[in-house]
Formats: C-alpha cells, structure tokens, sequence
C-alpha cells in the first residue's frame, strides 16, 4: 500500500456561527407562489417595453419610408412638370432660392393703405418697403386724421344704443319672503280690480 499524504489545510475561514431563522424559512416555504407572481409580471412588463420599442422603430421606419416616397414622388412630379413646360425649371430655381433664403420676396403692392374700423378704433395700416435702417432718415410719425365713427346699430342687450349699467345680483328669496311678496302682489291686484270696478 502507498503511505497516506498529508492533507493540505487551505486557508478557508472558519464560519464562526451558525443561526437558524424560522420566519425565513417560513417565508421561503410560501414564497412559491409570490414568487411566480413576481416573475410573470416581471415578464409582463419586459414584453410590453419590448413592443413598445418595437412600435416605435417600425413607425420611424414608416416614416422614413414616406419621407422617402414623397421625395421620389415630387422628384417624378417637377420632372413631368419641366418635360410639359421648360419655362418653369427658371421659375423653379428662383423658389428654391428664395426658400434656401438666398432672395427674399418683397411685397407686390408698396405703399399701399388699408383702412380698419372696428366698434370705436379707427386703424389705418401703411405697408411700406424695408431696407436697412443706416441708410433711410427717420420720419416723423404721421397721425392718421380723427374720423367720426358712423353711427352703431343699438345691440339687442343694450337699451337705446347704450350699454346697460352695473347688472344686479341675483338671489333667492325665502320661504317668508315669497309668501310676503305674493300677499302684497294680491293686495295690489285686488286694489286695481275695485278701482276698475268703480270707475
């Protein structure tokens, strides 16, 4: 027989103590159950993240895709376009300038007045040409003259043409109140009907 080797020691700790805890091991025995629930709402959630990342990347890609068709789709069209009429790629160029901000449109009609009369303003409106603000000399302010507004039409809710004044607040009366008001209306009435009568 070979001699016995000697066992070599390794350097593991020693575990000083060990406890046993009874509402652990209570809570591991019943925890089948909420564990599982735990788990399939664990997969609940990660599906339904993972299908909102998936909508997301299918619509950047519709968009992409529309994007990319109403391109083609208008590159077709200017193309039909300059084969029926070869005047307009001139036209066509002078947009795209203007849109890339390379001209900027100015208005057909400079000078040109415009009058707005509302309930009491008169508004006159001049549109004139902008240039840089060095090279013109200021203007003094012109004052459009006052003009008499014609006449308004009286409005439903307001009593010969003028606004009614403060409205008053409107409240309930009491049981008394009522009865009050009701004798003192059937007194009135009684009164004009024996006065009626003698007259």
């Amino acid at each position: 027989m070979a001699p016995m080797l000697k066992k070599r020691r390794l350097n593991v700790p020693q575990v000083a103590e060990l406890t046993f805890d009874p509402n652990a091991r209570q809570e591991y025995l019943t925890g089948f159950h909420k564990r599982k629930v735990a788990r399939k709402e664990n997969a609940r959630e990660t599906a339904i993240k993972r299908d909102k990342e998936e909508r997301v990347v299918q619509r950047k890609q519709m968009r992409d895709q529309r994007k990319k068709d109403l391109e083609l789709h208008i590159a077709e069209f200017n193309a039909e376009l300059r084969k029926q009429n070869p005047d307009l790629s001139e036209v066509e160029k002078d947009a795209a300038s203007e849109v890339n901000g390379d001209a900027v449109p100015e208005p057909e009609e400079v000078g040109q007045e415009d009058e707005y009369v509302d309930e009491d303003k008169y508004t006159t409106v001049t549109v004139e040409a902008m240039g840089d603000p060095k090279d013109e000399e200021p203007e003094p302010a012109k004052v459009p003259p006052k003009v008499d507004a014609a006449p308004r039409k009286p409005r439903p809710w307001e009593k010969d043409g003028k606004p009614k004044g403060k409205k008053h607040k409107f409240r309930y009366e009491s049981k008394a109140e009522r009865q009050n008001t009701r004798r003192k209306q059937k007194d009135k009435n009684q009164a004009q009907k024996a006065k009626r009568e003698k007259g």
